[in-house]
């Protein structure tokens, strides 16, 4: 089952966040562009444990505070925060590290993610696609972190550094 924002019009009241929980088989979610999402949005996603594929991209109130669930969606394999500006490099290691299953990350422009932050992706190591596209605070340095992502074939770091 997949469900996608763009097209649909969600009510962004507590009671919007009641579809999830029969939702036990879904797979993909799309949130893209639902710029109401919230960090207290995303607690209703914890027993989403099936879910492969979850874009938060332009959902711009979603924080460190609300990638905490995230931690239960160890199936993930598809994380996009992209434009996610409030995300930053405070609790990435907490957050991701279970997230093992990871084949592709995007951090476009979260601004707040930096060479520590990039640190906290080495233990993703079935990562096989990393967009780092204007995260100016990411450096060379904080690129010798990603070294030991060997299945990394695909790397996204423009402008260039």
């Amino acid at each position: 089952m997949r469900v996608r924002g763009g097209s649909i019009t969600i009510s962004y009241d507590n009671d919007w966040l009641r579809i999830f929980d029969g939702l036990t088989s879904l797979t993909d979610l799309n949130l893209f562009e639902c710029r109401n999402v919230s960090d207290d949005n995303l607690r209703s996603f914890a027993g989403l444990t099936t879910l492969t594929n979850l874009n938060l991209s332009w959902c711009g109130q979603v924080s460190d505070d609300g990638l905490h669930t995230l931690l239960g969606l160890t199936a993930l394999t598809d994380l996009n925060l992209s434009m996610c500006r409030q995300v930053s490099d405070d609790r990435l290691r907490t957050h991701l590290a279970g997230l093992t299953s990871l084949t592709s990350l995007n951090f476009t422009y979260c601004d707040k993610v930096s060479d520590n932050g990039l640190q906290a992706l080495a233990g993703l190591i079935a990562l096989t696609l990393l967009n780092l596209v204007a995260c100016h605070r990411v450096s060379d340095d904080g690129l010798q972190a990603l070294t030991n992502l060997t299945a990394l074939t695909s790397l996204f770091v423009s402008p260039c550094l």
